[in-house]
């Protein structure tokens, strides 16, 4: 999830600094343009919003592999039950029951899949909701600092300073003006 999640932020912050290099250049004809680097992912996980919402992931998550486990649990216990009575059941009776595990194991692996395609969902809206504002307090902050280009941190990047890293700066902005409420933080939603 966090490889994604910064694949994702990371085009983000490319598409904004790619278009705010038309008004880097038109802005600054002293060359005092300012570069910076900013960890996405640290931004993500640092905001408040991030944070609840991530909150909000896991507890989804945590809540289906229960139910998963519970089921797979039972599963084996149907099988471990038809492999001892099989050598005593009839031939009808046996075919029943080895149709009904087959269906049981399809399933699963439905109810897994569905579980997937939910979690994936639940990682884009997230990614869309906070990416957006992310992308707008970028792109506000390197307008009025002078930035002519931001980056993303790496782990490509052997040394950066840290006074060229923004990234706190971007999640102080962002917690001030996307303040998260206690009511919002004690909610789940989880259907």
């Amino acid at each position: 999830m966090k490889r994604a999640m910064s694949w994702i932020l990371t085009w983000i912050v490319v598409w904004a600094v790619g278009t705010g290099a038309g008004w880097a250049q038109s802005s600054s004809s002293s060359g005092n343009l300012k570069i910076g680097f900013i960890d996405s992912l640290a931004v993500l996980y640092g905001t408040q919003e991030g944070q609840q919402e991530i909150a909000r992931v896991e507890q989804f998550i945590e809540d289906r592999q229960k139910e998963y486990d519970s089921r797979v649990e039972e599963l084996g216990k149907q099988q471990q039950q038809f492999q001892a009575q099989q050598r005593t059941l009839n031939p009808q009776t046996q075919a029943e029951m080895q149709r009904k595990l087959e269906n049981d194991e399809r399933e699963l692996r439905r109810f897994q899949e569905d579980i997937q395609l939910e979690m994936n969902t639940r990682r884009d809206d997230l990614l869309g909701k906070v990416g957006e504002k992310i992308q707008g307090i970028i792109n506000e902050y390197a307008q009025k600092q002078n930035f002519g280009a931001i980056f993303l941190r790496s782990e490509a990047q052997v040394y950066v300073a840290l006074s060229l890293d923004f990234t706190q700066e971007i999640i102080r902005l962002y917690n001030e003006r996307n303040p998260v409420s206690e009511g919002d933080s004690a909610s789940t939603d989880t259907p």
